[in-house]
């Protein structure tokens, strides 16, 4: 059994990494159209763009992988039973279904993997992508030119050298109603980009004088060893965190916090619970597409591509609808998502 295991797994290994790969690539140009066009038209070049797919990667597992895994155990297990390779084990004696012992095992594997990415390795993914397209933007927007004046939102910097985002000699002039109320002056000064995707310029050993437009005699000083201050300018957009960039357990705080307060947290609480569900997902949608798979004895890839893919689709459908009914009141979070596991768990059993 020890040698049809390792078969059974050379057969799937290349299906899946293949059907990974597209999907990848897939889902990454979907998500990343939105704003290649803007990142290009700001300025940023092949290599910030490579490095945005890079990082977002990991953030695209949470569909990339369930959906890969089960469509390869589809393939490869209806074309064992359409090559008659399964009919070949019955008469050596084997029940078929012993075959169902590899995809348990590895959909275990790949299961508990999820339950960390889904928590941990996604969220941070997807935020750091969020970060670094921001970066990106602020490096190629907040473009000071050294030795001139320019202007950024409600400010007007001027730095005597500059190099990467580190600034000596500095003057800033902030406006209010067109007129110069604030002027910095300091001595080096360094931008940064926030997690949460603001930016930031941090000034080290200078001098702050606020004038009142109201009464132009009234002058205040005052001398800093540091001061930050963030840049608010248009390009930047919203600078919140959306809630599948929150790790699991930073999640379940804002949950019991919510509720302290007396707060809705249904939309908390059906990410949180989302996350395991779809992890273990993995698992029943496997053992349900094998048992797709040898009831469909299909040598042709296209038939059984075709069949996962509609298994895979009533899964998610069955996921959104009961997700809506959470929202709406008529089921628990922890329940609605729990649901298409339960249905995928019921069917592979009358399967058997």
């Amino acid at each position: 059994m020890r040698i049809f295991s390792r078969y059974i797994f050379r057969e799937f290994l290349p299906v899946f990494a293949s059907s990974f790969f597209i999907l990848i690539g897939i889902f990454i140009v979907n998500e990343a159209m939105g704003f290649i066009a803007s990142l290009v038209v700001k300025g940023a070049g092949l290599a910030d763009i490579a490095k945005i797919f890079l990082t977002g990667i990991p953030s695209s597992f949470i569909f990339v992988i369930p959906v890969s895994f089960v469509l390869s155990w589809v393939v490869v297990v209806s074309r064992l039973a359409g090559d008659s390779e399964i009919l070949a084990l019955q008469s050596s004696g084997i029940n078929p279904r012993t075959i169902l012992k590899s995809v348990l095992a590895s959909g275990v594997f790949v299961s508990l993997f999820m339950l960390y990415s889904n928590a941990v390795l996604s969220p941070k993914s997807s935020r750091a992508m969020t970060v670094l397209v921001r970066d990106i933007l602020a490096r190629n927007i907040l473009r000071f030119r050294e030795g001139a004046f320019s202007e950024i939102g409600d400010y007007v910097f001027y730095a005597e050298k500059i190099s990467s985002r580190k600034m000596k000699d500095i003057r800033i002039y902030r406006r209010e109603k067109n007129f110069p109320a604030t002027a910095i002056t300091a001595e080096t000064g360094e931008l940064a980009i926030k997690e949460n995707g603001s930016a930031a310029l941090t000034l080290a050993r200078g001098r702050m004088k606020v004038r009142d437009i109201k009464d132009l005699d009234l002058l205040t000083t005052v001398d800093f060893e540091k001061y930050s201050f963030l840049i608010n300018s248009p390009e930047f957009g919203e600078a919140g965190q959306n809630i599948s960039q929150i790790e699991s357990s930073k999640l379940r705080e804002r949950i019991k916090t919510a509720e302290k307060g007396g707060k809705g947290s249904t939309n908390l609480k059906m990410e949180y619970h989302m996350r395991p569900a779809l992890a273990w997902g993995v698992l029943f949608l496997a053992m349900a597409g094998a048992l797709l798979g040898i009831k469909l004895q299909s040598p042709k890839k296209a038939s059984s591509i075709g069949a996962a893919v509609l298994l895979i689709s009533a899964y998610y459908l069955s996921f959104s609808l009961c997700s809506h009914m959470a929202d709406s009141g008529w089921l628990a979070p922890y329940l609605a998502v729990w649901i298409p596991n339960i249905l995928c768990a019921l069917g592979a059993l009358l399967a058997l």
